[in-house]
């Protein structure tokens, strides 16, 4: 049996920090304090008179009162303030848990039992609001000092504060009273924002919130990776440091909580809600731009979905979420990281788990990417001309047959056909970005085998077996993402690896200055972190190309072997860099 050390997480310490509680502070005389007010007064903790349009303390104070509508601007633009810097601290509503429970660290607070509040009845379970009729009952952020004091304005005005929360928030049977007002407004940012900018399908039955949000509610741990990943979000499109304390907060919470879901069970008994929180665990480090850490994720994540016995074994939303994740991520890292991955199988596929549904992250791409990782194993047929050149036509008649209809997906509830198109036009420019990498393969290799004097095929040899020319594939790439509107719909958001892969292979400044700005659209727009990465390699790889001499001498040539090659700035970096 795998123990938690197997998954490549290190056991967290077993002490605990414990800080004394803090006295009560003392409420100053004036206008009180109400959830009611707008939003200027409620974000700095000030009374409000609540005079419409504005309120006279925010006149008085020459400041410019925000109304009393949503707390998120719609659009949130990427300047927008959200926090202040003290308000960052949790007000939680506390029934069963001691005073001191907020004092562990982050890397060592233990995962809550979620199984015990989910064996009680409903209406029995302390500290939940079970609801009792169709209206859905509101996350409370703050709890007023007395119920009494809420009149019956109050609740008026507080239902026209969260209209938009009660429209967006799908409405699980029953909803925990332990939500801290931090918790609340990140859960609320991914539901409006986050979780339409991190997929690259939008649609009614996005999982990031028609799967996450309901577990979430009644597992602190899945709760915690949820606000994690949609606090760093947050951060990379504002950034705001209050942001980015609280994703890093969460997510040292997430981890502890993982650890103890580790170590107090078996990893083939590991709940469905622990091995999405290992998931989200590794998009947070995509989004944080990590080069090395997702790495430990992804393949403990594959780990533990073998040791449950696969995906089989899972309830079958969290396990088709789970397979997209893994199979996205998994082939987008062979691509750059041959090496670093775990030599294991890949996920079941998805006759496994039922009829296969058109995925968030894969959209038409699967098959291609699965070539793309065929590609990647290319180097190790280079012993065997025969193979290889078997391998490599093989390659190429699959990219020349593919057809975005040849698998027959069942399409999620709410997918516009304009949608679809897009979808369709995104795996194009995967296609167009598969020929180019397996010229970069191929010449990579050509140049290894130069070096080493080793008799293989030269280049122009093994490019005849391709029916598609570098130059061809990298323009007619480009020539797709220039049409787009790269600001404007989800599904563009996965064109990190076509315009990559393009803009390593670009030989004009035109095509560069296309893809880099194309790249920058991506960053500013949906919140990726590994953009930044991506963008970082090509400006390293361009300047070490732009500084060779063709006057060189020999030596020289020989130290760059002619070429600089974009794997080399990534070994030479020690970055692991993954473009999903």
């Amino acid at each position: 049996m795998m123990t938690f050390s197997d998954t490549g997480w290190a056991r967290a310490s077993p002490g605990v920090s414990v800080t004394p509680e803090k006295k009560g502070r003392t409420r100053q005389t004036g206008t009180p304090w109400t959830r009611s007010g707008c939003l200027t007064c409620k974000r700095r903790r000030k009374g409000c008179d609540k005079a419409k349009p504005s309120c006279n303390n925010c006149i008085k104070q020459g400041r410019t009162c925000e109304g009393y509508g949503s707390i998120w601007a719609d659009p949130l633009g990427p300047g927008a303030k959200v926090f202040n810097p003290r308000e960052t601290s949790s007000k939680r509503r506390r029934l069963s848990v001691s005073p001191s429970s907020d004092s562990i660290s982050p890397l060592q607070s233990p995962c809550w039992d979620v199984s015990s509040d989910m064996q009680s009845p409903p209406g029995t379970v302390s500290g939940w609001f079970v609801l009792s009729s169709p209206q859905p009952r509101i996350i409370e952020d703050i709890v007023p000092t007395s119920r009494h004091e809420k009149t019956t304005d109050d609740q008026n005005e507080t239902d026209i504060y969260m209209q938009v929360r009660q429209e967006l928030v799908p409405r699980p049977h029953a909803y925990p009273s332990h939500l801290s007002s931090n918790e609340s407004h990140y859960l609320q940012y991914h539901v409006e924002h986050g979780s339409k900018l991190l997929a690259n399908l939008e649609s009614d039955d996005n999982p990031l919130r028609s799967l996450l949000i309901p577990r979430s509610m009644s597992s602190p741990l899945l709760m915690k990776a949820v606000c994690a990943v949609s606090a760093l979000h947050l951060a990379n499109r504002s950034h705001h440091f209050d942001a980015q304390t609280a994703a890093a907060d969460y997510y040292g919470r997430a981890l502890g909580g993982i650890r103890t879901a580790l170590a107090e069970s078996s990893t083939d008994s590991l709940s469905d809600d622990a091995m999405l929180a290992v998931g989200l665990m590794c998009k947070y480090e995509v989004v944080r731009g990590s080069v090395s850490q997702w790495v430990v994720h992804l393949n403990a994540l594959q780990r533990l979905i073998a040791s449950r016995g696969g995906l089989i074994s899972m309830d079958r939303d969290a396990a088709e979420f789970l397979r997209g994740l893994y199979v996205y991520a998994y082939n987008m890292a062979r691509i750059s990281n041959r090496k670093c991955l775990t030599a294991t199988e890949s996920c079941p596929s998805d006759t496994d788990i039922g009829p296969p549904r058109l995925d968030i992250y894969i959209g038409y791409t699967e098959e291609i990417l699965k070539l793309c990782a065929r590609i990647a194993e290319l180097p190790s047929l280079e012993g065997d001309t025969v193979s290889l050149r078997l391998a490599i036509a093989a390659i190429n008649d699959s990219l020349m047959t593919w057809s975005h209809a040849s698998i027959p997906y069942m399409i999620p509830h709410g997918l516009s056909p304009a949608s679809l198109v897009r979808l369709h036009l995104v795996a194009e420019c995967f296609r167009d970005a598969a020929f180019v990498y397996v010229h970069s393969i191929l010449e990579r290799m050509s140049m290894a085998s130069n070096n080493a004097s080793i008799h293989t095929p030269s280049v122009p040899d093994w490019a005849l077996l391709i029916s598609t020319p570098k130059s061809t594939a990298v323009h007619r790439c480009l020539s797709r993402v220039e049409t787009f509107p790269l600001d404007d719909h989800c599904e563009y958001s996965a064109l990190t690896f076509p315009l990559f892969i393009a803009g390593c292979e670009s030989n004009t400044l035109a095509q560069r200055e296309l893809a880099l700005r194309s790249l920058g659209k991506l960053q500013n727009n949906f919140g990726i972190g590994n953009v930044r990465r991506a963008k970082d390699v090509l400006g390293i790889l361009w300047t070490r190309r732009d500084a060779l001499d063709p006057s060189a001498s020999r030596a020289a040539e020989s130290s760059t072997r002619g070429v600089v090659h974009w794997l080399d700035i990534l070994e030479e970096l020690q970055w692991e860099l993954i473009l999903a």
